[in-house]
C-alpha cells in the first residue's frame, strides 16, 4: 500500500514539474513579441543611378538605434522622395526624371509591397509629394518644368484634378526661370504653400470646397535665396523656410488670408566658409524647441547639420554645427519618439544615426548601413 502511494506521488510531483516546465516556457517564448514592438520600418528613398534599384525597408530600432535588414521594396527608377499614408500601408514616390512621374503602392499581407497605380505628372523632375490629412489630395512639385500637380485619392485611385504653371526668375544663374522644390498644405488646409526656387518666392493656392484654386505670391524672400523646403512647427502658427541657394532659413507668422510676415532670418553656415555649400532639408524636434537644417558641401565646400533653439518668440538661436560622418545630406528625419536623428548621406553612401540629447545637441552613434545614394527617409 505505501508503495503504491508513493508511485502516486511521484507521478503528481512529475505532473506539476511538467506543468511548471510548460508554464515557464510559454512565458518565455512571448518575449521576442516584446523585442519585436522595438522594431519600425525605415522607408527608403534612392537615386538608382547607381547601385539601389528603387525604395527599401529597414528595420530600426526605437531603444538602441540600430539599422538593419535592409531590403528592397519596390523597383522605380530615382524614387527620391516618399510620402506614407497614416497607417503606412501606401507609399507615394515621385520619380527625379525627364518625364516625372507619381508612383502609389499597397502594402500587401507578406509585407511586400505592390504597385497600384502609376500616374504621369505633367512634369519633369518631379521631387517631392505631400498628402493633406485627410488624403484625400496628393500634390507634387515639377521642378524642371516649374509647375505643380494635384491629384484627389477616391476609391483608392488617383486622378489628377488641376495644375499651375508659376512664372518668373531671380538673380542667381540657377534662377532663370521658376523651380517649384516642394508643396506643403497649411496648418488649417486652407492653402497649399509652394517655396519656388527659381523665383524666390512662396506661393499660396487657397483650397476652396476640396478644389485648389489660383495663387498669389505669399513672399518675396531676399534674392537669390532660393527657398527649397518648409517645416511648420508642431505646436505653433509657425514655418519654417530653407534657403538651398544662400544657406539661410526664415521664420515666418501665416496670415489668414495665405500671406507669411517675417519674424527672424538666420545663416546656416559659420563666417569664412569657402566652396559651395547649398542648404537641403529643414525639420523641427518632436517636442517642438529645436530646430536642424542639412548643408550640402559638394566637392570642395562645408558639410554639416545646424543646430537652432526656437525662442519663445518663435525666433532661432543658433547652437551648434553638427560635421562629424555628414557627407551631401540630402534628407533627414527624426525617430518617431525624438530620440534619433537618422541623416541619409547621398554621396557617403549611407544612412547615420545620431542620439539626440535633451539640450538638443546630437551625438553620433555606431549605428549606420551601407546603402547607394540615399535621398529620403520615412517612418
Amino acid at each position: 500500500m505505501a508503495y503504491k502511494f508513493f508511485r502516486l506521488l511521484v507521478f503528481t510531483l512529475l505532473i506539476l514539474s511538467v506543468g511548471c516546465s510548460v508554464k515557464r516556457k510559454s512565458m518565455t517564448v512571448s518575449i521576442p513579441t516584446n523585442v519585436d514592438e522595438k522594431i519600425i520600418p525605415l522607408t527608403i528613398g534612392t537615386y538608382t543611378i547607381g547601385t539601389s534599384e528603387g525604395i527599401y525597408n529597414a528595420d530600426f530600432n526605437t531603444e538602441t538605434g540600430e539599422i538593419s535588414g535592409l531590403e528592397l521594396l519596390a523597383k522605380v527608377e530615382e524614387p527620391t522622395f516618399l510620402a506614407l499614408s497614416k497607417n503606412k500601408e501606401k507609399v507615394y514616390a515621385v520619380s527625379e526624371m525627364d518625364n516625372g512621374k507619381l508612383s502609389v503602392f499597397n502594402r500587401q499581407k507578406d509585407g511586400s509591397y505592390e504597385l497600384i497605380q502609376e500616374i504621369a505628372t505633367e512634369g519633369s523632375t518631379t521631387v517631392h509629394v505631400a498628402l493633406n490629412q485627410d488624403e484625400s489630395l496628393v500634390s507634387v512639385a515639377n521642378y524642371r518644368l516649374g509647375s505643380i500637380t494635384v491629384y484627389r485619392l477616391d476609391a483608392d485611385k488617383l486622378s489628377r484634378i488641376t495644375s499651375f504653371k508659376h512664372t518668373g526668375s531671380s538673380v542667381h544663374f540657377r534662377q532663370k526661370v521658376p523651380h517649384p522644390h516642394s508643396t506643403y498644405f497649411s496648418q488649417d488646409e486652407r492653402y497649399i504653400y509652394v517655396p519656388d526656387l527659381g523665383t524666390d518666392e512662396i506661393i499660396s493656392y487657397p483650397i476652396i470646397d476640396g478644389m485648389p484654386t489660383v495663387g498669389k505670391v505669399a513672399i518675396k524672400m531676399t534674392p537669390g535665396d532660393g527657398p527649397r523646403h518648409m517645416a511648420a512647427h508642431p505646436t505653433r502658427n509657425l514655418w519654417y523656410v530653407v534657403g538651398e541657394i544662400s544657406s539661410v532659413v526664415w521664420t515666418l507668422l501665416p496670415k489668414a488670408d495665405g500671406t507669411f510676415e517675417v519674424i527672424d532670418k538666420q545663416n546656416l553656415l559659420p563666417e569664412g566658409i569657402k566652396g559651395r555649400s547649398t542648404a537641403a532639408d529643414i525639420h523641427i524636434s518632436p517636442n517642438g524647441e529645436y530646430l536642424y537644417t542639412s548643408n550640402r558641401g559638394h566637392q570642395d565646400g562645408y558639410h554639416c547639420i545646424s543646430i537652432f533653439k526656437i525662442l519663445d518668440s518663435g525666433k532661432l538661436k543658433h547652437q551648434a554645427y553638427v560635421t562629424e560622418g555628414i557627407n551631401q545630406p540630402r534628407n533627414f528625419c527624426f525617430s518617431p519618439d525624438g530620440k534619433f536623428l537618422l541623416v541619409a548621406n547621398q554621396y557617403g553612401n549611407n544612412i547615420i544615426v545620431f542620439d539626440v540629447k535633451a539640450d538638443g545637441m546630437l551625438a553620433l552613434t555606431s549605428h549606420s548601413i551601407d546603402i547607394s545614394m540615399p535621398a529620403c527617409l520615412k517612418f
